[in-house]
């Protein structure tokens, strides 16, 4: 997939306006527990605002490819509302059970070193009715379904998406987001209702850092043997894993640049030298440069025939 610099990604969207804990699996050789012990401020009509704890335990691995067409990641997230707002809505609505669900929170990737970064999203970050307590004013935690737990239900999860250039990536939690509860039937009760962390709570998950991706570059002559006088043209192409690089590439003879080309959507230039070369054979070197995904790489061993 062709990427340009910045890049966005899609966004952790969702999960509970009153969310504790959130646990994030994703399928990686190695992973790291990341964790979010922050606070989110809610407004409830008639209560008003409240604080609520929110716990983010995420298994992400410390480094991948920059580029990487990553696949959708479940996610397990837990909500603890607090008593009152359990006592109002018994009062108010008749909940005998409450669930919820959220359409709008969003985690983000932000570059530690420049201003790149990416977004998360999340889908299916729906919380099933859940008996509230018999005893007045105790506090109540929802859940969203845990296939390891519940095999066959369906979790919460990021959308697939396309990671950003290579970097070192703080992980940072949703900065607001929406909640509407519902109580039995899934009938509406609160919608919308607005969160947003609170000021100088913790917002980070931890880092992951994104590799460049290797490359490879082939350089051609695009004729066997050029004609003395004609300026030599050589065909570059360049392939990496995961992405087809973009940028520029030289060819050059010793520190001397011959000439440069920039690669089109495909990872190839046709390249004309500036000058014609002297009779006979001349050994040059074809040099990419590299982008936000791709390492350089070189090709030492074109010979251009002119006769």
């Amino acid at each position: 997939m062709l990427h340009t610099a910045p890049r966005r990604l899609g966004a952790v969207a969702a999960a509970a306006a009153l969310s504790t804990g959130a646990l994030v699996g994703l399928a990686a050789p190695a992973a790291q527990a990341a964790t979010a012990a922050t606070t989110y401020t809610c407004t409830f009509p008639i209560l008003g605002a409240r604080d609520i704890p929110v716990s983010i335990t995420a298994n992400l691995p410390a480094a991948t490819n920059a580029g990487l067409d990553a696949p959708s990641i479940p996610v397990l997230l837990s909500v603890t509302l607090p008593g009152d707002v359990v006592e109002a809505a018994k009062a108010s609505f008749g909940a005998t059970t409450i669930g919820g669900f959220s359409n709008d929170m969003v985690a983000t990737l932000d570059e530690l070193s420049s201003s790149d970064g990416a977004d998360l999203p999340l889908q299916n970050a729906r919380f099933p009715q859940t008996a509230v307590p018999a005893a007045p004013n105790t506090a109540m935690t929802l859940l969203t379904p845990n296939p390891l737990t519940t095999p066959g239900v369906l979790p919460a999860s990021t959308v697939p998406v396309n990671l950003p250039g290579a970097g070192t990536y703080n992980i940072v939690v949703p900065s607001a987001f929406k909640f509407t509860a519902t109580k039995q039937g899934d009938v509406t009760m609160l919608a919308d209702v607005p969160c947003a962390i609170k000021p100088g709570a913790p917002t980070s998950l931890g880092t992951i850092a994104l590799a460049k991706n290797e490359s490879t570059t082939v350089g051609t002559p695009t004729k066997k043997v050029t004609p003395v006088g004609q300026k030599p043209k050589v065909k570059v192409v360049v392939e990496a894993a995961n992405e087809v690089p973009t940028g520029k590439v030289k060819v050059m003879k010793g520190d001397k640049v011959l000439g440069k080309g920039t690669l089109n959507d495909k990872g190839k230039v046709k390249i004309t030298l500036k000058k014609a070369l002297p009779a006979g054979k001349t050994k040059v070197k074809v040099k990419y440069l590299g982008d936000d995904y791709t390492e350089k790489s070189k090709d030492k061993k074109v010979v251009i025939k002119v006769g």
